[in-house]
């Protein structure tokens, strides 16, 4: 607590207050008494206690309008006070709080009570953030020395605006209490779809045959092999033909006779083409600002041990594979959506297995677009290439330079496949209270017997059939054309 006296008369105040004056200009520097600009205010003593803030490093000048004695401050660390006159006071803001003073007559009365608070003056961003935005209804508010800022804006865009311009006047986190008049909603449209081209040949030779000796059997994985007849009295029925091999391995079994015992050799040419595709397509809802995720797939168990020590943990983690797909829009200006869109496409990888657990393989992709209600656009390159060649053949035989291709079994694989992920956002809004939504299938109906058995239909349109029946007809070709008893029931197939 710091105190401020005046004795004796008029003049002697008015000099102690020059010589107070002084020693601040010394104390304080030329910028302090420098200042012109500084702020006046008039207090009523004697009343309510009166209210003063003023931000750091700012100064005011307090009239009172009544003669004053001494004067008590509650902290000289907060504020500095100069008697300029018997009726007037200077006061020099230094840091944040709050603090008072107690102002006295000559006879030690208490004539009244002035709280002084420091704090920031957040007016400038006030004014920044009118000019910014001037639709919107918002309000700035110093709590403890932080910016709060309250009120209404007209969406996710303004009000990242507003957020952006009150955090540049502060170096704390502003307090955000505003609320979005319309909350817009994004639907996201999404097809992740899977090219694989796969092509494969096999050329090779397979034997077998029957002995008169009948030595045991022998096989491989190919199919090569001898055994004791009743592979080929399988193959052959009562009259000799060829039931279950080529006809061309039966022409050389029945030439070839090698010491008393039948061959029989299978030429395979085998060639391999498909196309494959594998769609799934989700439709996600978010709020613009927020974030939406989907997963189709599933998720492998993952073992880790930690050792601590004599101590050995075991904890199982769950590794999720599949499509995996998260986006967060954001509605801008103009219908203008940007999208932050990251898609991921992984599977096992068998070929991998470290302590038990498998590896994956994983295509993912992270960008952001922008786009407007209905647009889409598609990511795609996102290529794997598997290439696999194969070789079995008979020992010794099938290294032969040439004629060992009559001994060996050759196999090509390739397979690619490419990522293409196509995307389509909409602006959409609930329905209204008492409509009603319809999914797919409350349009059709199940077929009965005579529609299922009869026509080989399986679902029926319920809307062509009121439409039928009700004499409107339907726009264009649409399968054949059926002569019905009037008042009879219409199948319509679905192509």
């Amino acid at each position: 607590m710091s105190r401020c006296g005046k004795k004796g008369n008029a003049g002697s105040r008015s000099l102690a207050a020059l010589v107070a004056v002084f020693s601040a200009f010394v104390c304080w520097g030329p910028g302090f008494a420098g200042r012109a600009d500084a702020q006046e205010k008039f207090v009523t003593l004697g009343g309510s206690v009166q209210q003063v803030t003023l931000p750091p490093n700012e100064t005011l000048t307090l009239n009172t309008g009544q003669t004053f004695g001494d004067l008590v401050i509650g902290s000289a660390d907060m504020i500095d006070v100069v008697p300029l006159s018997d009726r007037s006071l200077f006061i020099r803001a230094k840091q944040i709080g709050a603090t008072n003073i107690s102002v006295y007559d000559d006879s030690k009365r208490l004539l009244g009570v002035i709280d002084v608070r420091v704090a920031s003056d957040f007016s400038e961003a006030a004014l920044a953030i009118r000019s910014a935005a001037p639709s919107a209804r918002v309000r700035v508010f110093n709590s403890n020395d932080r910016i709060r800022v309250t009120g209404i804006v007209r969406d996710a865009v303004e009000l990242q605006r507003v957020i952006e311009i009150a955090q540049s006047y502060s170096e704390r986190p502003v307090l955000n209490q505003l609320k979005v008049s319309d909350s817009q909603q994004v639907m996201l449209e999404v097809r992740v779809i899977e090219a694989s081209r796969q092509t494969g040949r096999d050329l090779g030779i397979g034997w077998s045959g029957q002995g008169n000796n009948g030595i045991g059997k022998a096989t491989t994985s190919q199919g090569i092999g001898v055994d004791d007849g009743s592979l080929v009295r399988t193959l052959l029925d009562p009259k000799g033909a060829a039931t279950g091999m080529q006809p061309f391995g039966q022409l050389i079994a029945k030439v070839l006779e090698i010491s008393g015992g039948q061959i029989d050799v299978v030429i395979n040419a085998l060639e391999q083409k498909g196309v494959v595709r594998r769609l799934a397509q989700p439709n996600l809802i978010a709020m613009s600002g927020s974030t939406a995720s989907f997963h189709a797939g599933g998720e492998v168990p993952i073992l880790t041990t930690t050792t601590n020590g004599a101590t050995v943990a075991t904890q199982t983690d769950y590794r999720p594979f599949g499509v995996r797909l998260t986006f967060k829009p954001v509605v801008l200006d103009d219908g203008l959506i940007n999208l932050q869109i990251e898609p991921e496409v992984s599977e096992l990888d068998t070929s991998i297995n470290v302590n038990g657990n498998p590896g994956f393989i994983s295509r993912a992709a992270s960008t952001t677009v922008a786009l407007r209600d209905g647009q889409s656009f598609a990511m795609a390159g996102l290529l794997q290439s598997i290439n696999a060649k194969d070789i079995q053949q008979l020992p010794g035989l099938g290294q032969i330079p040439i004629l060992g291709a009559l001994f060996r079994s050759t196999s090509f694989q390739k397979k690619e496949s490419d990522l293409v992920i196509v995307v389509t956002p909409h602006i959409v809004r609930p329905a209204s209270p008492g409509e009603d939504l319809y999914s797919p299938l409350d349009q059709t109906r199940s077929s009965n017997d005579a529609e299922l058995f009869a026509l080989g239909i399986l679902e029926v349109d319920k809307d062509m059939l009121r439409r039928f029946r009700n004499g409107e007809g339907v726009k264009g070709p649409y399968g054949h054309r059926l002569d019905l008893d009037k008042g009879g029931q219409l199948a319509v197939a679905k192509r």
